[in-house]
């Protein structure tokens, strides 16, 4: 018998790419707890940032 693991991912929006998370778990309900407490813990920072900003530099440029 094959023995199965489950893993939790998460997206915070369609921006960024999918995160799986470090653990593995030997069933599906621990997973959805884990994934639970995950969302429970999460931390969220605010920061400012100024209107008028100095242009970014482009690290690489694509020729066609």
């Amino acid at each position: 018998m094959v023995k199965k693991l489950y893993a939790v991912w998460i997206k915070i929006d369609d921006t960024l790419p999918w995160i799986e998370l470090k653990e593995t778990y030997q069933t599906r309900r621990e997973a959805e707890k884990a994934a639970e407490d995950s969302l429970n813990n999460i931390k969220v920072k605010i920061v400012t940032i100024p209107e008028k900003r100095k242009p970014i530099k482009a690290l690489a440029t694509i020729r066609q």
